[in-house]
This record gives C-alpha cells, sequence and structure tokens, in this order.
C-alpha cells in the first residue's frame, strides 16, 4: 500500500504544483495589467486637471480678476492635480491664477 501511495503522489504533486505555478503567473499578469490600467487613468485624470487649469487661466487671467467661486475651483483642481504628481507647467498655472484679485 505504501508503494501505491507513493505513486499517487509522486503523479500528484507535480500537476499540483504546475497549476499553483499558473494561477500565480496569472495573478502576476493580471496585477501588471490592473497597474498599467491605473497608470494610465492617473495620467488621464492629472491631463484633464491640466487643462481645467489651462482653461481657467486662459478665461480670467486677461481679465486681470477672477470670481471667488473660481478661485476655489482652481485650488481643488490645483490641490488634485498636485496630488497625482502634477507640477511644472500646471504650478505655474496655478501660480498666476493664484496672483489674479478676487472678485464676487
Amino acid at each position: 500500500m505504501p508503494d501505491v501511495l507513493m505513486t499517487i503522489l509522486e503523479s500528484i504533486v507535480p500537476m499540483l504544483l504546475t497549476g499553483v505555478g499558473g494561477v500565480c503567473g496569472w495573478l502576476l499578469k493580471s496585477h501588471r495589467k490592473e497597474e498599467a490600467r491605473d497608470q494610465a487613468m492617473e495620467t488621464g485624470l492629472r491631463t484633464l486637471l491640466r487643462a481645467e487649469l489651462l482653461e481657467i487661466h486662459a478665461k480670467y487671467v486677461p481679465l486681470g480678476h477672477i470670481p471667488v467661486a473660481v478661485m476655489e475651483e482652481a485650488d481643488r483642481v490645483y490641490k488634485a492635480y498636485h496630488s497625482l504628481g502634477g507640477n511644472g507647467t500646471g504650478t505655474k498655472i496655478y501660480e498666476e491664477i493664484k496672483a489674479l484679485p478676487t472678485v464676487d
């Protein structure tokens, strides 16, 4: 009986290990796809937030003033943009917006 058990184990263990290895590989591949998707979503959102800052800048800097509500929106947009790793040009644009006097 022990020989039969050993034969069965010698057959089953490699199959189980192959299955576990396959599942691990699938999980790793799935995780990499999720990371790539998350990175693309983050980049897209940062781009949209930067575009919103540009739009606010283009509309209000030439006027020389900005409504309080729009300034608050610019603050929220920039905070989200910056937390997603945005900086450089977006920061310069935001600083120019922040320099505007507010009006009601």
